[in-house]
């Protein structure tokens, strides 16, 4: 049996909490998608490394197949490098500008975006 006083405290507490729990539930799905993201550029820069080892000298040919293996990623936002310093090694760098769907990470963190990145070398075959 509720007082008569007590009858919209649930309701009170429920509307205090709500903001709360959809905040960090964004978070957590903003966290999602940058590890997402990370392992996609992680495995594309590896494929493009992969190709790269074959032909080191077709720098476009390596970009298409790290863009191409970016599953799911702003082609936009997506740069890619390579660098051959010496005549055995390649190295294959990307970075992504990833924009986070809640704001109020941005305003917490400082900004909405980040830059995310990866690279890989490998030694040239041959």
């Amino acid at each position: 049996m509720r007082r008569r006083g007590q009858q919209g405290q649930e309701l009170v507490e429920y509307a205090l909490a709500l903001p709360v729990m959809l905040l960090l539930l964004m978070s957590i799905l903003d966290l999602g998608r940058v590890v997402y993201v990370y392992s996609a550029l992680n495995n594309s820069v590896r494929e493009g490394a992969r190709y790269g080892i074959i032909q080191p000298t077709d720098a476009l040919g390596i970009e298409t197949v790290v863009r191409t293996r970016a599953v799911g990623l702003n082609p936009t936002e997506l740069s890619v490098s390579v660098v051959q310093p010496d005549l055995h090694t390649i190295r294959v760098r990307a970075t992504y500008l990833f924009t986070a769907v809640t704001p109020i990470v941005g305003a917490l963190v400082g900004s909405n975006q980040w830059m995310v990145g990866s690279q890989a070398t490998m030694q040239v075959e041959g």
